[in-house]
């Protein structure tokens, strides 16, 4: 077999292209730690290959006729009155703070969502599906540092984009408080497809920001009432932990919104699949939800819901005393009651149904709230929902039940363990990571917050770690990636970088392994002071880069063309 080595992209990389290598027609999973579900009867991530909504936004009727609703209508209204917010198709700014303070965070009516800008003056700008003349907008100050408000700025209209008229001048503005909505008029009668919001200064500093604009045409009739909103859409706008505007797997969840308009108690049920399902004693319903807090929302009224089954003899999930994976019981004012949904965050719920309605038939999948007091707002949403007989478990050992990418959903905003996920012996001399940063020396492994555009992680390393915590960093680093690609491979780090579905990947502490999404696979194991790798590769094109964190270091490959040695010295 044939080797060269060459120096390649900053950092001085080494990329060792190995050529000749044999053929593999597909390389299989690494990931076995289970075995394929068993009596999966229902699944569904909302994706567009999924099986449709067969109800949207829909109350549920028990079989007496009688509506599983009180005290409930459909979302407050999003917007001013006569919000154009449907009519607008794109939205574009000066500049922005990807991926969680963007400008389309201006356009969802959620204070709790901002755009923002690192310079003292910016713009947004708006395109409609249609000319309309606006006669008043809105502004709704973002969550923190009242000197990045807008002070002075001018609403401005165009009918191509380019040359734009002013609409109405402001001067001199302030904020009275977070979270606050100023309504102004505009003396208008033009329809224009384009406005713009241009802010020629803020507060003070060098940052502008804003939670929301609205654009209004004058209508004041008042929307009609609707029922509790389930519906197909994108995904949660912000959180810390997330890629926003995404499920929790794949581009899609089901977004749910209500308004609890009752004092006291209050409930609603929609219906959203169609089913046809025997109970057996291990049936399972599972799920991931993402309750959103409305802002200054001490009751987390997002957090009183909960997916509910209707039962072919007329009786429900929800009132059978079924209890979820924390011993919580699984009806929607239980979730609320027991304190377990955190909000803003993805949670998994998984529901023994089996222990509480084996033989009862399964007719229809329910969405429901129930919070006993009120009035409140709730929004949020689901994704993978999982209705069924558990997955074999083949695990036999101890070690088999590591999961050393638990913790690893966190960040600096909000952590969740503030972990790596450390394939190590016991107080080994070196630990052995994937890293999906391979440029930090802190936040090494991001599980989800640093998904790409298809909602998939992706690893630009495996690294030789000595990080004790983000907050202490790491040390003493040493990089390798595989790549497939024809020729030199490219070591940058964005463009070296592999997908890969957590399915396919195994985390434990003694065997790390994963299956790129080009079919490249990886394991390793480690010992005190070394590891062993493996890598599988689908075609006779096989590289591997070596790399840094930075140039404290240094790396030779050596005459033979087998072997190489170097140094880090990083920290």
């Amino acid at each position: 077999m044939k080797r060269r080595a060459l120096l390649v992209g900053s950092g001085a990389s080494l990329v060792a292209l190995a050529e000749g290598v044999p053929s593999v027609a597909s390389a299989s999973p690494v990931s076995d730690r289970y075995a394929p579900a068993r009596g999966l009867v229902f699944a569904s991530s909302f994706e567009a290959d999924d099986r449709p909504l067969d109800w949207t936004s829909t109350v549920e009727t028990d079989r007496h006729g009688t509506a599983r609703m009180s005290g409930v209508t459909g979302a407050a209204p999003t917007g001013i009155p006569g919000s154009i917010v449907d009519k607008i198709t794109k939205c574009v700014a000066s500049g922005e703070n990807p991926p969680n303070e963007i400008a389309a965070n201006l356009l969802d009516a959620d204070p709790s969502t901002k755009w923002l800008a690192f310079t003292a003056t910016a713009w947004a700008e708006v395109q409609l599906s249609e000319p309309i003349a606006v006669v008043a907008y809105a502004l709704t100050s973002a969550n923190d540092h009242a000197e990045r408000d807008p002070k002075n700025w001018t609403l401005q209209g165009s009918t191509d984009g380019t040359q734009w008229t002013d609409l109405d001048t402001r001067t001199g503005e302030t904020f009275d408080h977070r979270y606050q909505l100023r309504q102004f008029s505009v003396d208008n009668t033009t329809k224009y497809t384009y406005y713009r919001l241009n802010v020629t200064a803020n507060g003070s500093g060098d940052i502008v920001q804003l939670a929301d604009l609205q654009l209004s045409n004058g209508d004041d009739a008042p929307p009609p009432q609707k029922d509790m909103l389930t519906a197909v859409g994108t995904g949660p706008a912000s959180g810390p932990n997330i890629r926003p505007k995404v499920g929790f797997t794949g581009l899609a969840s089901l977004e749910f919104a209500g308004q609890h308009t009752a004092e006291g108690h209050a409930y609603a049920y929609n219906k959203i699949y169609d089913v046809e399902l025997t109970v057996g004693r291990h049936t399972r319903l599972a799920y991931k939800v993402f309750p959103v807090m409305g802002v200054g929302d001490l009751s987390y009224a997002s957090t009183y819901v909960a997916l509910d089954l209707a039962f072919s003899d007329g009786t429900y999930l929800s009132q059978l005393s079924a209890l979820d994976q924390h011993g919580i019981a699984a009806s929607p004012s239980g979730q609320g009651a027991g304190n377990i949904l955190y909000p803003n965050q993805w949670n998994s719920v998984v529901i023994d149904v089996g222990a509480v309605a084996a033989g009862k038939k399964v007719e229809r999948i329910l969405f429901g709230y129930d919070k006993p007091a009120g009035p409140a707002q709730f929004r949020g949403w689901l994704d993978d929902v999982r209705l069924g007989d558990p997955v074999s478990d083949n695990r036999s050992r101890p070690t088999d039940y590591v999961l050393t990418t638990r913790g690893t959903n966190a960040s600096g905003d909000f952590s969740r363990g503030n972990n790596i996920p450390a394939t190590a012996v016991p107080n080994g001399f070196n630990f052995w990571v994937p890293v999906t940063d391979a440029g930090s020396t802190s936040w090494l492994y991001a599980y989800q917050k640093a998904n790409n555009a298809a909602n998939l992680p992706e690893l630009q390393a495996f690294s030789v770690s000595h990080e004790p915590s983000p907050w202490m960093g790491d040390r003493q680093t040493f990089q390798v990636m595989p790549s497939a690609a024809s020729g030199t491979p490219d070591a940058d780090r964005d463009k070296r970088a592999l997908a890969f579905s957590h399915d396919d990947e195994t985390a434990q502490a003694h065997r790390y392994a994963v299956t790129f999404s080009n079919g490249i696979a990886v394991e390793l194991a480690p010992t005190d002071h070394a590891a062993i790798f493996r890598f599988r590769f689908p075609g006779s094109d096989a590289s591997l880069i070596f790399d840094n964190v930075n140039n404290d270091g240094g790396l030779t490959l050596d005459a033979d063309g087998r072997s190489l040695h170097g140094y880090s010295d990083v920290r």
